[in-house]
């Protein structure tokens, strides 16, 4: 199995730019505005935000998984099960924000470009 290159700390600096980014694309403009009419720029800017997701969406996994062991250890109200249950939750919505992401480049690109 290929070991991945993104650690803990690479994860929190790119939830902080993720939440800056995501205050910034509370405004109108067009998420082609980086790639233009560029499909491959189109396309791979899709897929990193899919790589994204799906990364945020296994980190959610693992700290709903945790706190679940954690509240058979400690019971429910621990703090440590209350902050593995707030780090997934934010990995859920950090997976549906990056999702989102690549959905909108993805409506940038023409029906009958192939990926």
């Amino acid at each position: 199995m290929k070991r991945s290159h993104f650690s803990l700390r690479n994860c929190v600096i790119l939830i902080i730019g993720v939440l800056g980014a995501g205050c910034a694309a509370q405004t109108t403009t067009p998420v082609t505005t980086a790639c233009g009419t560029n499909y491959e720029c189109l396309r791979s800017t899709e897929f990193q935000y899919r790589q994204q997701a799906a990364e945020f969406s296994a980190l959610a996994q693992r700290y709903e998984i945790e706190a679940e062991a954690k509240s058979r250890e400690f019971g429910q109200d621990a703090e440590q099960v209350k902050r593995h249950r707030d780090l997934a939750s934010q990995y859920w919505s950090e997976a549906e924000q990056a999702d989102e992401l690549a959905r909108q480049y993805r409506r940038q690109m023409p029906h009958n470009v192939i990926n």
